[in-house]
């Protein structure tokens, strides 16, 4: 049930403008590292001060729904993977968990998630 989760993270360098990352990318990639250990509770307090500050940060949206999909919460990882596609992004994503997703756009990756997410919900009704 669980194979599943090394597809789902996603992290990012960070996005640097002149030399320093925005607030809202310090604070993603500290919810992106909390994720890749495992601790989503203090993911999500990241992601959520990531979100406070800029509502459109795709990786914070992306790794939120990560948080919420692993955390069962799967209508709310709907939600983010959902707003994330409709904001229609050209990020890619530099860094994975396990590198296969390194390189592709964070749209992408929110589609394979919702995929995901979907079967988890047929497994789960099954």
């Amino acid at each position: 049930m669980r194979n599943f989760k090394w597809f789902l993270l996603v992290g990012m360098l960070g996005f640097i403008l002149g030399g320093c990352a925005t607030q809202d990318m310090e604070l993603s990639n500290e919810g992106f590292q909390e994720i890749a250990r495992g601790n989503y509770g203090p993911a999500e307090v990241q992601l959520e001060k990531a979100l406070s500050t800029n509502p459109d940060n795709p990786y914070a949206l992306l790794n939120m729904g990560v948080v919420y999909q692993e955390t069962g919460r799967l209508d709310k990882a709907r939600q983010m993977y959902e707003r994330l596609i409709g904001l229609q992004p050209k990020d890619v994503a530099e860094e994975s968990n396990t590198g296969s997703l390194a390189g592709k756009g964070l749209v992408d990756i929110a589609k394979e998630n919702l995929r995901l997410l979907e079967a988890r919900e047929a497994e789960l009704a099954g």
